[in-house]
């Protein structure tokens, strides 16, 4: 694989657990939520976007960094193409995501 090839990857939600506050003094908020991997691989770190939550032209959507993978109950460091697994999303603006929301993962500049 070439290493100037940037990593796509899709996540779809199929439920959420749980929505929490941030930690005092950040102001990013907490998701977990149990995926489906439905393009590439998707790896810790990386950031996802919801392509409908963005606020208007030239203006970029939410991002929500990958924190966590649990696959069949343990912690893991990616979810491939078609595995589901609970994963924990953190960002301002988690409260706004959905049932069968598609997240994209957001290129690295």
């Amino acid at each position: 694989m070439l290493d100037n090839v940037p990593e796509k990857a899709a996540l779809s939600i199929e439920s959420i657990e749980s929505v929490a506050p941030g930690v005092t003094g950040t102001s990013d908020d907490v998701a977990v939520c149990v995926v489906r991997c439905v393009e590439g691989t998707a790896r810790l770190g990386m950031e996802f976007q919801h392509p409908g939550s963005a606020a208007g032209p030239g203006t970029a959507a939410p991002g929500f960094l990958l924190t966590a993978i649990e696959w069949y109950g343990k912690q893991v460091e990616q979810l491939d193409t078609v595995h589901s697994g609970k994963v924990t999303l953190t960002g301002t603006g988690v409260e706004t995501l959905a049932k069968r929301d598609v997240l994209n993962s957001a290129p690295r500049h």
